[in-house]
């Protein structure tokens, strides 16, 4: 049995936000923020790591400029949504099943930021039947045995080695990094900012787009760190999902500039799918490409979805 439940918008709401939690027959719920035209073709974005639904005001703007109905989902341990323990890659598509039947959507798009893409791919290719596109943006992409791309920051490297080949030390990094991280949001901020070089970094000048990443990041851990610290291993390790299951078309973009996850892994990706078609921009980094394009990446998806 599974129940929907809309209730009360987080601080910081839009006007066409709408929060809902679908409850699912195992006991948990998951977390889910509809955005822009409640009447529009729906599309579900699955945020990057570590994030959570609220990611999703970045593109509120876009959203009810292009006409779609933007649902942002928390994956389980982060925000709104129950952990679960031990999960894989692959049963988030049980949970998308669920939470789609219990919204009355029967076909969507897809997009999937940063380390939402591999949840994308998952659904393309367990919920084919039932997607218009699926799009990734900056997307994470299976890490080759601990060998990372030239140009990704220290930061990540570190943590992305250290969860391939010593998970549980990783996940003792993520618990201590979580604990400093929720004492403030600007704390978030600077670390996300550390080691980052333009277009990235210039977008924390803007107060408004400052204030929206924050209040992503505390919500995102506002569980405490199991969230964050099973994801950062399961994304670092052989994925329970082989590419060559995902027939149906993708869209990728990516920024060459990106330090964050360089776009190499994107390369590597989209020579991995049987249907790719990618998109690199030059001047766009990790973040700034969903800020300076996603209105075009969401007016793509909208004649497709009607």
């Amino acid at each position: 049995m599974v129940d929907l439940e809309r209730v009360p918008a987080c601080p910081g709401r839009t006007a066409s936000e709408a929060e809902y939690r679908v409850h699912l027959a195992d006991g948990r719920r998951i977390a889910c923020l509809s955005l822009g035209d409640p009447r529009g073709p729906p599309v579900l974005y699955f945020h990057g790591f570590p994030g959570s639904r609220l990611e999703a005001r970045v593109m509120a703007g876009a959203a009810s400029r292009a006409g779609v109905r933007l649902l942002a989902v928390d994956r389980p341990g982060f925000g709104g949504s129950t952990f679960q323990p031990g999960r894989r890659i692959r049963q988030w598509s049980a949970d998308i099943r669920a939470l789609t039947d219990a919204l009355g959507v029967q076909r969507f798009s897809i997009v999937g930021m940063s380390a939402g893409a591999p949840y994308a791919l998952a659904c393309a290719a367990d919920l084919a039947a039932r997607l218009d596109q699926i799009v990734l943006i900056s997307p994470l992409s299976p890490l080759d045995g601990g060998h990372w791309p030239r140009g990704m920051i220290a930061r990540n490297r570190t943590l992305l080695a250290l969860a391939a080949r010593a998970p549980a030390l990783a996940r003792g990094a993520v618990h201590l990094i979580t604990a400093w991280i929720r004492l403030s949001g600007e704390r978030y901020i600077r670390f996300l900012m550390a080691g980052l070089h333009s277009p990235d970094r210039d977008l924390f000048a803007d107060p408004a787009y400052r204030a929206i990443m924050a209040a992503n990041m505390m919500e995102a851990l506002r569980q405490g760190a199991r969230g964050a610290a099973w994801e950062l291993t399961l994304i670092a390790q052989p994925w329970d999902l082989r590419l060559e299951d995902v027939r149906r078309p993708v869209r990728l973009w990516q920024g060459l500039a990106d330090e964050i996850l360089p776009a190499a892994l994107a390369q590597n990706l989209a020579r991995a799918l049987p249907a790719c078609e990618a998109r690199y921009l030059p001047a766009e980094g990790h973040l700034s490409l969903m800020v300076h394009h996603i209105d075009e990446v969401l007016e793509q998806l909208r004649p497709a979805a009607r």
